[in-house]
């Protein structure tokens, strides 16, 4: 018989994977996830703040119950899966930036103290609370601001922020 939780929009790891440092995730048995690990949940990163174990039933096998909130939109995630089968676990850069120039929300320009180099390519959305602090303190203009930037799955936002007197 099939198994029904099949998940068609996960694409199937396999141990024998390679992983790669360029690879957006790799593979791992769902049972050696615990709390605070980082996985692949619906095609999100999340951050694992659950994780219970059932026996194995009369017709089944033992299963892991795992909730998660998203990375990047803090988006409860819930999944029920084998402790045998393999789920995605993203690999999660963190990477430190100073703001050179900030005009509203539209355009933000940072630099890599380690490289020297710019991006202008992140965009901070109105709705978040931290943008709203991040400018704030940029308008104070007393000191210099220092922020980490988060990237999983191809996504990058701009997750924390400090000032550097």
């Amino acid at each position: 018989m099939a198994s029904l939780d099949f998940n068609y929009a996960e694409p199937i790891a396999s141990p024998d994977s390679a992983s790669d440092s360029d690879m957006d995730s790799t593979p791992e048995r769902v049972g050696a996830i615990h709390k605070s690990d980082h996985v692949v949940l619906n095609g999100r990163p999340v951050k694992v703040v659950e994780v219970s174990h059932s026996k194995p039933g009369k017709h089944g096998h033992a299963k892991v119950h795992l909730v998660g909130i998203d990375v990047f939109t803090s988006r409860r995630y819930e999944d029920v899966r084998p402790v045998g089968q393999m789920i995605q676990v993203p690999n999660i850069q963190k990477k430190e930036y100073t703001i050179v120039d900030l005009n509203g929300c539209d355009s933000i320009i940072l630099r890599d103290d380690n490289t020297g180099k710019t991006r202008n390519d992140l965009k901070l959305k109105e709705d978040w609370d931290i943008t709203a602090r991040i400018l704030d303190k940029y308008n104070e203009g007393k000191s210099r601001i220092k922020v980490t930037v988060f990237k999983a799955l191809g996504e990058e936002q701009i997750k924390t922020f400090k000032v550097i007197e």
